[in-house]
């Protein structure tokens, strides 16, 4: 055989054993992509990223909630300022009432209502001179803001109870108002559960009704169930008409009273200190 046709021969077998076959190339999968993130090795757990803020890019702290407003118990016992508040306001009215200068809205500006002033009760007013009761209004249901009964039964108390005859400015200087303001109120079924040293005692039957207040009945020495047979007097009702069917209370009171307060210290102008020059008074024209 010649050599040429020998070497022609020789190189056609060898590209044909290298060559791949179209089966081999069909059988193999293909690649996955590449990712950008190596993925964590087995059994460990990816941390996430902290929330960002939108703008900053900052981690957010949680805001946390206010906390609520303390609760005022407003059937509590008044304090220091709450009385005298009350017994200011009083006599404020009372002297304007009888002396044709009312009180004025804007008057009341110069006093400090506190929720528990502010808070419907019940309150009766008593005015007393040379200890004698010249004049007693009031509500034993919460229909008005505490501040608001005390103004409104000091005028009826002056001048409108039917039993006294009306006051008038000559009487300011010698009256004592007595101011109570009716705190819880309890249901009970008879006099077993009044005590006449602390309680007032409430009755109410037929649409009639009839209180004293904490002290009243004491005063006189009556038992309790003299106290109940006198309320049910008083209520135009029969005598002994609470044992069936009366609705029966009793209650505490917080009482103020007092002569007229003085007025409110006046505001003192500052005193210069020491070093300080005062600015010097004018200087009065030549004659």
């Amino acid at each position: 055989m010649r050599p040429r046709l020998w070497l022609f021969l020789l190189a056609c077998t060898l590209l044909a054993a290298g060559a791949p076959r179209e089966a081999d190339c069909a059988a193999q999968p293909p690649r996955a992509a590449a990712s950008a993130t190596p993925a964590p090795p087995p059994g460990s757990e990816a941390t996430p990223f902290p929330a960002q803020g939108p703008a900053t890019g900052q981690a957010t702290t949680p805001v946390p909630a206010p906390s609520p407003a303390p609760v005022v118990d407003l059937e509590a016992p008044l304090d220091s300022g709450e009385r005298d508040t009350l017994q200011r306001l009083a006599w404020q009215t009372l002297v304007g009432h009888l002396t044709s200068r009312p009180i004025e809205d804007r008057d009341l500006e110069s006093y400090d209502l506190t929720p528990r002033l502010t808070t419907p009760r019940g309150c009766f007013v008593t005015l007393k001179k040379g200890g004698q009761v010249r004049g007693n209004q009031g509500d034993i249901e919460p229909s008005r803001p505490l501040y608001q009964q005390v103004m409104v039964f000091t005028r009826r108390a002056a001048t409108r109870d039917p039993r006294f005859l009306p006051l008038t400015d000559r009487d300011i200087d010698d009256l004592v108002v007595e101011i109570a303001v009716i705190g819880r109120r309890e249901p009970v079924t008879g006099p077993a559960a009044i005590q006449l040293d602390r309680h007032g005692v409430f009755l109410e039957k037929w649409g009639r009704r009839a209180l004293f207040l904490p002290g009243q009945a004491a005063s006189q020495g009556w038992t309790a169930e003299r106290t109940l047979d006198e309320l049910c007097r008083q209520a135009a009702l029969p005598a002994g008409a609470w044992r069936q069917a009366a609705r029966l209370e009793v209650f505490t009171a917080d009482v103020i009273a007092g002569p007229r307060p003085p007025p409110p210290a006046a505001a003192t102008e500052p005193t210069a200190a020491p070093g300080v020059n005062a600015p010097a008074p004018a200087l009065k024209p030549d004659p």
